[in-house]
């Protein structure tokens, strides 16, 4: 018996610390989870109370009636930390302090879920062991947080195999996003995964991209550096149809087209090609136009000029491009302007060799230009194109290249009113769009994933296309922000980290061993 009271205390003890780590583990097993911690607390209380009972001395007595006070504040401290927990998990609050908010659900995501109308039931097929399960869980979780309409609920295959024939689950880690009449599988456990997914359940009909080929553009069959085959697939997560067109022979652009892409183009369009393009964009249509320097386009650059936007013959020469590119002609962006395709863009983006756009000093009527981005002061537009590129140096020479900040993309509107009515009711007022950009290396498959580009270019898609809604930041895994610093910012950062602390260190350690040689 004695030897039985003596093992009491430590048992308990050793009892609340499992239980501890089996409520951690398996805090959503239920009930059972708590057995190990509650034998634990009712040992260790037994333990003390007998021994309080035996003790024979007031001293001993005293010594008990500290330990019982102290078992009653453990049990207090545990059951206000469960309660706690309770309330946490009902009402959560995170906080991500990361620049790039990368643990935080994104923007786009955001005003995705905040067009849910109807139920979105999320079936998922996992082993209860599987730890993509935690993750869908946890994501799901902070969905339904956004917007109540998004319900999950997770299944094991092994232990409903209805369930999985219902649904032909061929494997485990099976996602599928329901409503009524329809259904999605999710490929994927990302956050982009499950927002595509959303997105094309609440789109109504497909978009359909079309680039343009026959002149030397970039094309979205192409899986090589140059290639469009990431924005490809980036389009078609937005829930668009991309394909590709040849105008010339055509007869005209394809009704179906939301948005017309030229990309890159090596040779200028033909006269009747530049016609079709004309009529298309006249009667309502959008474009967008990704224009590499070192390139004569007059017929692309006058479908340009008709709303207001300048295409430049230079080329960006930018010092910041030197330090995180390793040349100057990789202008950096770091200023947008007020309009919906950047609309709370704060990340950098990238353009490999640009030339600068910009907006004519008069408007043709009923049309409105926005310069959508430009550089920092650090850059400028060289116009000696030919002596940078053969000799591979260039100067700014006031006067004739332009000084930075230098814009680089733009956006225009055109109001086109009906001069008639057909059917004798009354037409309205069509708007056509386009954007053009600078260069086309930005969205090619090196570079689309670099900071700020994917989004800068799936923004102004959707802008074209007349999807407002899905224009913002997207989910990504991780993003690598620069530090940005100016040429005298540069400097110092070398002298202190390079050149001043060592010294300091170097003379600290000298004096310090000057001084112990004196006093010995």
């Amino acid at each position: 018996m004695r030897r039985f009271d003596e093992i009491l205390g430590p048992a308990g003890l050793i009892l609340i610390l499992a239980g501890s780590v089996v409520y951690g583990v398996l805090y959503g097993s239920g009930w059972p989870a708590f057995l190990p911690l509650l034998a634990g607390l009712a040992l260790s209380a037994a333990a003390l109370i007998l021994g309080y009972r035996k003790s024979r001395s007031e001293g001993v007595r005293r010594y008990a009636k500290y330990g019982i006070n102290t078992g009653v504040t453990v049990i207090a401290v545990a059951a206000l930390i469960f309660f706690l927990q309770a309330i946490s998990t009902r009402h959560g609050f995170r906080m991500d302090t990361t620049a790039n908010r990368r643990f935080s659900i994104s923007p786009q995501t955001v005003k995705v879920l905040g067009g849910v109308q109807s139920e979105i039931t999320f079936t998922c097929f996992f082993r209860d062991s599987a730890p993509e399960k935690t993750q869908v869980y946890d994501l799901l979780g902070e969905y339904r947080g956004i917007n109540p309409r998004i319900t999950a609920r997770f299944i094991d295959p092994d232990q409903d195999p209805v369930a999985a024939r219902k649904y032909n689950v061929k494997d485990y880690g099976a996602v599928y996003a329901e409503v009524p009449g329809r259904l999605e599988q999710v490929e994927g456990f990302t956050e982009e995964k499950f927002t595509n997914v959303i997105n094309r359940i609440l789109s109504q009909g497909v978009k359909t991209v079309y680039f343009t080929t026959g002149h030397g553009e970039r094309s979205i069959e192409d899986s090589g550096p140059s290639g469009f085959s990431s924005l490809r697939d980036a389009i078609r997560a937005e829930s668009f149809e991309v394909r590709e067109f040849i105008p010339l022979g055509s007869g005209g652009i394809p009704q179906d087209c939301s948005v017309l892409a030229i990309a890159g183009p090596a040779k200028d369009i033909f006269e009747p090609e530049q016609n079709i393009i004309f009529d298309y964009l006249t009667g309502g249509g959008k474009a967008i136009l990704l224009i590499d320097p070192v390139s004569d386009l007059p017929l692309i650059s006058a479908l340009s000029m008709a709303f207001g936007i300048r295409i430049n013959d230079d080329i960006i020469v930018d010092r910041y491009g030197k330090m995180l590119a390793g040349n100057y002609l990789t202008p950096v962006v770091n200023q947008y302007g007020k309009h919906p395709i950047t609309e709370g863009f704060r990340l950098f983006t990238f353009f490999p060799m640009s030339r600068s756009i910009g907006a004519l000093s008069a408007l043709p009527d009923a049309v409105t230009v926005t310069v959508l981005c430009k550089t920092d002061r650090e850059a400028y537009a060289e116009t000696d194109i030919d002596t940078l590129l053969s000799i591979g140096k260039t100067q700014y020479e006031g006067g004739r290249d332009a000084a930075g900040p230098v814009s680089l993309a733009a956006a225009g509107e055109m109001t086109i009113v009906p001069t008639g009515a057909r059917s004798g009711r009354p037409e309205e007022d069509r708007v056509s769009r386009i954007v053009v950009f600078g260069d086309s290396d930005f969205a090619a498959n090196s570079d689309l994933k670099l900071s700020g580009n994917r989004d800068l270019i799936l923004n102004a898609l959707n802008w074209l296309a007349e999807d407002e809604d899905l224009i913002s930041i997207r989910p990504v895994d991780n993003i690598n922000q620069p530090v940005l610093l100016s040429t005298r910012q540069g400097r110092v950062v070398f002298w202190l980290s390079l050149v001043a602390l060592p010294a300091i260190f170097a003379v600290a350690g000298m004096l310090i061993d000057l001084g112990r040689r004196r006093s010995g």
